[in-house]
């Protein structure tokens, strides 16, 4: 199992245990995001799809970082902005999320607010930084694609399949989705399927799941799947 690279608004990592369990060994994940079901159970091949440059950026820079990279990440002094020092760009986008917690987009300047340690959670800092270095080594073989679900090859896989929901979706950076194409090409998928949504959503036949607690309070969520 490895931990969160990065904070991520809607990530799954943490509700990943109660997930159906991949039945391949290669795990798809055609709305990347944080890519917290593959972080959690950590298959022995990924593949991670996504719209969002920013996603895109953030996945193959921890891809390719050697962990000396990482851990030479400089810290913010409230006030500070990543803008205010020579980074990659993706590397900045990677800090930036740790500024902004459970977010969908990077925030580029340290505030008091993001530097504030809340229940143990971790900020951005040497400790986050040491996370991040012992982990990048093990996803090395994870292979990172801008497109859309569209673009994923149709191959027998774990699919997991969470987009931005038809309701909250709008608080993603990228969130235009036909539900409807989605749903039709979720029920041609070849492997396991598991799709994720939120009550109320009815774009394939879903069922009762759990309630998981949410940056925006609880969420009600659904699933539905072929296995």
């Amino acid at each position: 199992m490895l931990k969160p690279f990065f904070p991520y608004f809607g990530s799954k990592w943490r509700d990943a245990r109660y997930y159906p369990a991949p039945l391949y060994d290669h795990v798809i994940e055609p709305f990347a995001g944080s890519a917290g079901y593959a972080t959690w159970h950590e298959p022995a091949m990924v593949s991670l799809f996504d719209l969002d440059p920013v996603l895109v950026g953030v996945w193959g820079y921890l891809v390719g970082a050697a962990e000396s990279e990482i851990l030479a990440l400089p810290d913010l002094a409230v006030g500070q902005s990543v803008d205010d020092f020579r980074l990659p760009q993706e590397a900045k986008w990677l800090i930036g999320f740790w500024l902004n917690r459970g977010s969908a987009s990077p925030k580029k300047t340290r505030t008091a607010y993001s530097a504030r340690i809340d229940r143990q959670q971790l900020v951005w800092g040497q400790r986050a930084r040491e996370r991040i270095a012992s982990q990048v080594g093990r996803i090395r073989h994870w292979r990172v694609y801008y497109g859309s679900y569209q673009a994923a090859p149709r191959v027998p896989a774990t699919w997991f399949v969470d987009p931005p929901y038809i309701d909250k979706g709008r608080y993603y950076r990228v969130h235009d989705v036909e539900y409807d194409r989605l749903g039709a090409w979720c029920q041609r998928l070849l492997g396991q399927a598991v799709v994720c949504e939120q009550a109320g959503a009815d774009w394939l036949p879903f069922q009762p799941f759990r309630t998981t607690k949410s940056t925006r309070g609880t969420s009600a969520e659904v699933i539905w799947t072929n296995a």
